[in-house]
């Protein structure tokens, strides 16, 4: 028996307070694939400058496709109901006797009474793997149901993005005691992977065809670049902070500080290529061998942790007219074309060749995006869940 990640997101460090909680309760609905005796949750405040006080805390459990939640129980940290978080602490729960099966779905919900401002959340757009609700004015965590108040209600900070997500604070994690030949697949890369239309297509093929047997987790990070640090702006209220480090130098930590995945699936670099132009930082533009490099950093760390990767060709993004546009398709061209030639990773997924429009490659199938050409929505997420080799990892000895 393992331990085995259920489900894991990063919280994003929003550099600022994003919401203010007091007498609220959050409820986490989180598709679940795993079997297993116990369950244990990984509590964080990361990004926050303040205590954070969790006052009653509480697992439950629905079959697949019912709405009726059962066998609802009190979390607890060194046998206290109230668990106290300091500002950058992440640790587990004790662990709890909690009997789950591959067709049970885990909901979980925290109670913060007093006022308490939030800095860091894991964040989820596509919402079909796990999705969150509120409610105001009581602590809920031991009712079946109640009146529900929108997230985007919750973290006004946050409505500048038009594309709405669920939002979770105080947890990263959860885990379940389970058989030891579980797969886990790590999914890294930016708001492609991060926004979860991919993941989340993803999740739903795993548990139909192999039940029981593959646990997915998120490592995406909207905003972020293979090579460089986070890019200023100063027009969102974090001033850049959530698109995080350098995926090269995040990458170490971000995969392997609680787990060790079985496969990893690489798919960035849309901002490396766009990024230097967007926002005017031409002391960055990338190279075909810088980001050779950074790739190649990432293969080597998998491997060193006997972790098998898999690298995703880089999305066409093409939907203005832009004076710069040629130069990057030159790049990502010559990007996806070392991507599927090379042969230092363990294999690669084709996702542009799965999403791009047939008469025009340079540009996203339009039933494909989310409006902007760049960013997948739920059809261009099972397109490219479609696209990925999962028989043949599950196939192997």
């Amino acid at each position: 028996m393992e331990w085995k990640m259920s489900w894991s997101y990063l919280q994003v460090n929003h550099n600022t307070c994003i919401a203010t909680i007091k007498n609220t309760t959050v409820r986490g609905f989180f598709k679940n694939n795993l079997s297993g005796n116990k369950i244990r949750i990984k509590f964080s405040n990361l990004y926050s400058p303040d205590t954070l006080l969790l006052d009653h805390v509480t697992i439950g459990k629905r079959k697949r496709d019912s709405s009726i939640i059962e066998g609802v129980q009190t979390v607890l940290c060194n046998g206290n109901e109230v668990i106290k978080v300091e500002p950058g602490e992440v640790f587990y729960s004790d662990e709890i006797d909690y009997p789950i099966s591959s067709v049970e779905d885990i909901v979980l919900s925290i109670y913060i009474k007093n006022e308490t401002n939030i800095y860091s959340v894991c964040s989820t757009w596509s919402a079909k793997s796990w999705y969150t609700t509120y409610g105001i004015g009581k602590d809920y965590t031991m009712d079946k149901d109640f009146p529900k108040t929108n997230n985007y209600d919750i973290y006004k900070v946050l409505q500048y993005d038009e594309n709405r997500a669920n939002h979770i604070y105080g947890i990263s994690g959860i885990e379940v005691l389970t058989d030891s030949n579980i797969k886990t697949i790590a999914l890294f890369g930016d708001s492609i992977t991060h926004m979860s239309y991919y993941s989340d297509a993803l999740t739903d093929i795993t548990r139909d065809k192999y039940p029981g047997k593959v646990t997915i987790v998120n490592r995406g990070l909207g905003g972020n670049r293979l090579l460089y640090d986070y890019t200023p702006l100063i027009e969102i209220p974090s001033g850049g902070t959530i698109f995080g480090r350098p995926g090269m130098d995040r990458f170490k930590e971000d995969i392997y500080q609680w787990d060790t995945p079985d496969y990893i699936v690489v798919l960035i670099g849309i901002n490396d290529f766009t990024h230097p132009y967007f926002f005017n930082r031409s002391n960055e533009i990338v190279s075909l061998e810088e980001y050779i490099k950074g790739i190649t950093k990432l293969i080597e760390t998998a491997h060193s942790k006997e972790s098998k990767i898999i690298i995703g060709t880089v999305l066409p993004f093409k939907k203005e007219e832009l004076e710069w546009f040629d130069k990057v398709e030159t790049l990502r061209q010559e990007v996806n074309h070392w991507i599927r030639e090379q042969k230092l990773s363990d294999g690669i997924v084709d996702f542009d060749l799965a999403i791009r429009d047939k008469n025009s490659p340079n540009k996203m199938d339009d039933s494909c995006h989310l409006g902007d050409g760049i960013h997948p929505n739920e059809e261009g997420g099972r397109r490219m869940a479609s696209e990925f080799p999962i028989i043949w990892l599950m196939e192997e000895e």
